[in-house]
């Protein structure tokens, strides 16, 4: 399929131009949440709207919609890139604004932090990469409360299309961190993932189970995949069907109705990852509040699962 952004120029300006078109057409909300989740910032506002400001001046005007942001884009398309002096550069733009919130979100595929943005020590500076940026995408498409319209869901996927064409989102990262409240008692019982049809996942050979502030220590393998299943009785032969037949039956899943299945390998397989402990979840947003891991999914390898004492080491190895 040809994608929507063909027209922009070739390299880093056409993924530029092709991100920043998906962002001017979503509503604020949106827009605030994506940029917040590549800044690491949950509570990131693009614009303030208040009623009645009192603080700050004379005079009470009845409403007030203010910004007082400047973020800088220096995106890359090739694996370590990043230079020091390019930042130096833009960090310098930065100093001449006026503006009182001021960043540079450097955007690139490497799976982690750039060193280069280390040897700067100025925290106006944040990087994220392409694989978040597309797996923030999949968060905010597959949340319940976000009532996203029809035309940006298809600007987001065709923008997750194009970046996943240009090799971007193309990880290390063998394993999906996956929300699981439900779903790891499910995993206990049927040795199985089950979820709304459809459902994007990058190619991983396995997948965790996060819930209650920490990631539990059984990472299965998975060992079939399928898009699109009905939920229908019939005979048993084959292990999807006898899965479907047991989620009808022990009413896990309602008749009729359309899921994805992962089919995984049980808690006692030697194709199992066991993890020494669980790991617990010390994230933190910029304010230093606590958050969570995912609340849909995220991607990690299982290397670094394996040294993990807490969640920020996995960070270090995004």
């Amino acid at each position: 399929m040809t994608s929507i952004f063909s027209t922009y120029s070739t390299g880093e300006n056409r993924v530029t131009a092709s991100c920043l078109a998906v962002l001017r057409s979503l509503s604020i909300d949106r827009m605030e949440r994506l940029v917040g989740a590549l800044l690491e910032q949950s509570e990131f506002q693009l614009i303030r709207f208040e009623n009645q400001p009192s603080k700050g001046a004379a005079g009470v005007p009845d409403a007030i919609i203010q910004s007082s942001l400047r973020l800088l884009i220096e995106t890359k398309i090739q694996r370590n890139t990043v230079r020091r002096d390019q930042l130096v550069r833009h960090l310098k733009r930065l100093d001449e604004a006026t503006e009182s919130n001021l960043l540079l979100l450097v955007l690139t595929p490497d799976d982690v932090r750039p060193r280069a943005l280390d040897s700067v020590e100025d925290d106006r500076v944040a990087w994220a990469s392409f694989t978040m940026l597309d797996q923030a995408i999949n968060e905010l498409l597959e949340d319940p409360k976000e009532v996203v319209s029809e035309r940006e869901a298809f600007l987001l996927r065709e923008l997750q299309s194009m970046l996943e064409a240009e090799g971007l989102t193309a990880s290390l990262n063998d394993t999906v961190i996956v929300a699981a409240r439900n779903a790891w008692p499910e995993y206990e019982k049927l040795h199985a993932y089950v979820c709304q049809p459809n459902r994007s996942f990058q190619l991983v050979s396995r997948i965790g189970f996060y819930s209650k502030g920490v990631i539990y220590p059984l990472v299965p393998k998975v060992i079939a995949s399928y898009d699109d299943v009905v939920m229908t009785k019939g005979s048993a032969e084959t292990p999807l069907a006898e899965l479907v037949n047991q989620l009808i039956e022990e009413g896990y899943r309602p008749e009729g109705e359309r899921f994805k299945i992962l089919l995984l390998s049980a808690p006692d397989s030697p194709d199992t990852l066991v993890l020494d402990n669980p790991i617990p979840n010390d994230k933190r947003s910029k304010s230093g509040k606590p958050t969570a891991f995912t609340m849909g999914q995220r991607y990690v390898s299982s290397e670094a699962l394996r040294v993990a004492k807490s969640t920020s080491d996995l960070d270090d190895n995004e």
